[in-house]
């Protein structure tokens, strides 16, 4: 499990190239428009010892991409990808995690830049992740984001009528997300300019009101980016509009 994890990180960077029938809500961040795996993706690993989940940000310049990326099931905790990307196949590239393990994995991306797929295998582990040695399997991939919206709905609270909230965000890079959080039926918040990072398709988001208290929105999008699925944790005065909800984007 940990080992695949290490390897779904490894297959993160092929899966950029890996083919699929996902289409990006708008991927193309090149010069000219073309599509690019430079953003959020999210993979998994799969072989005879489980699935694992990589998650990060790769970014692409010409035919190279790299990223770093966050391992969960596995020996260790993050990696370093990078590699070369011929058309829409991945002709070579590597997933460093320290001296433990390295990993190679082939793949295609899909025309979209969306998603992509392929095999993986181990070719050489250490340490905690010896185990692993030889082992080989399939991966899958999402190019997932949050840019654009609004994404409007209600968050349900304890003892009151549930918040309404809209947000409005941007990506920027490395994983940055920032952007607006506008609040209806609240005692305290009205507008809020807030702040995070997107990981895959985790999503943590921080606004800060002044005297008024401050709020924290946690929690994960579908692959598509049309659904947000929070935790708000509020402090200061309007601690107890803390609640969860979904927000969907409705445009």
């Amino acid at each position: 499990m940990k080992n695949l994890a290490l390897i779904l990180m490894t297959t993160g960077l092929f899966l950029v190239s890996g083919c699929g029938g996902y289409s990006a809500p708008n991927n193309s961040n090149t010069s000219q428009g073309a599509p690019t795996l430079t953003g959020n993706w999210q993979f998994t690993f799969t072989s005879s010892k489980g699935a694992s989940t990589v998650s990060g940000t790769l970014t692409q310049t010409g035919s190279n991409f790299t990223g770093a990326m966050t391992i969960a099931n596995s020996c260790a905790t993050s990696a370093t990808f990078s590699g070369t990307l011929t058309g829409t196949s991945f002709t070579g590239a590597s997933l460093v995690e320290g001296n433990l393990e390295t990993i190679t994995v082939m793949g295609n991306v899909a025309s979209s830049y969306g998603s992509a797929n392929g095999t993986f295998q181990v070719m050489s582990a250490t340490g905690v992740c010896a185990g692993d040695s030889g082992i080989s399997g399939t991966w899958t991939g999402t190019h997932t984001t949050v840019s654009g919206g609004p994404y409007g709905g209600m968050v349900q609270v304890a003892d009151r009528i549930p918040v309404q909230v809209t947000l409005n965000l941007n990506e920027g890079t490395g994983g940055q997300v920032s952007g607006t959080a506008a609040f209806l039926h609240s005692a305290c918040f009205h507008s809020v300019s807030v702040a995070g990072t997107l990981s895959g398709t985790n999503l943590q988001l921080q606004g800060d009101n002044g005297t008024n208290g401050s709020i924290v929105l946690s929690g994960t999008t579908d692959a598509e980016g049309r659904t947000l699925t929070m935790n708000s944790t509020v402090s200061g005065a309007c601690q107890a509009e803390s609640g969860a909800g979904t927000l969907t984007k409705m445009q």
